[in-house]
């Protein structure tokens, strides 16, 4: 078993867990067992038991592939202790990946090519032009304080894996988003959308109610 079978089926056991703590948590119950035992022995149950002389895992994984590096190296904060999750993106940073990063790179898919003229998945097998904007943006966010060390660590880390060739996909862009991945980021800037508009709802509201008690 090569390094990609091994990283896409441990990613595989770490969704498990994650999802597992995650029910855990909706039902209010956020206190693990030493060690996370009944996260781990589940993920560990579907890396080594077979079915049909496949391991759940390999099903899982011809499911819905492997995740990318960034999405794995969340879910293992996550996972693990929570709290050392990096910072939630800001509103304007969600909307940007989803303009910029998210329907370019997925709409092409669904929709005839003739409306796009530039394939840009395609542009992650020769990643130069990612890399350079890759940096551009990093740098640019450190000198506005946009970023923290833990994105820092964590894009640094996907390159390094992408060096290493960790996953069977040469592709540039599956060490750093996935689908999953833009679809939680485009649902946190509908989020952050809904909340603008409902504060400004409730300001606009409290502006025009009169004072009460008001004499004439």
């Amino acid at each position: 078993m090569n390094a990609h079978a091994i990283y896409g089926l441990v990613a595989q056991g770490v969704i498990v867990a994650m999802v597992i703590r995650f029910v855990r948590e909706i039902f209010g119950r956020k206190c693990l067992a030493r060690f996370g035992m009944e996260l781990w022995i589940p993920a560990t149950i579907v890396l080594l038991v077979p079915i049909v002389e496949v391991s759940i895992a390999g099903h899982l994984r011809g499911l819905w592939g492997d995740p990318s590096i960034v999405t794995f190296l969340l879910l293992v904060l996550y996972t693990v202790r929570p709290s050392s999750l990096p910072s939630r993106p800001r509103f304007s940073t969600c909307v940007l990946v989803s303009l910029f990063v998210m329907v370019p790179l997925y709409l092409p898919l669904f929709v005839a090519n003739s409306f796009f003229q530039v394939d840009t998945y395609s542009l992650g097998w020769q990643p130069n032009w990612i890399l350079v904007a890759l940096a551009v943006i990093v740098v640019v966010s450190i000198a506005l304080r946009a970023i923290t060390p833990q994105w820092i660590n964590i894009i640094a880390v996907a390159l390094i894996a992408y060096g290493a060739g960790l996953m069977e996909s040469e592709n540039l862009w599956d060490y750093l988003v996935d689908p999953g991945l833009l679809l939680t980021i485009a649902y946190l800037a509908f989020e952050g959308m809904s909340a603008r508009f409902r504060s400004h709802t409730l300001i606009a509201e409290s502006n025009n109610e009169k004072p009460k008690g008001a004499k004439i």
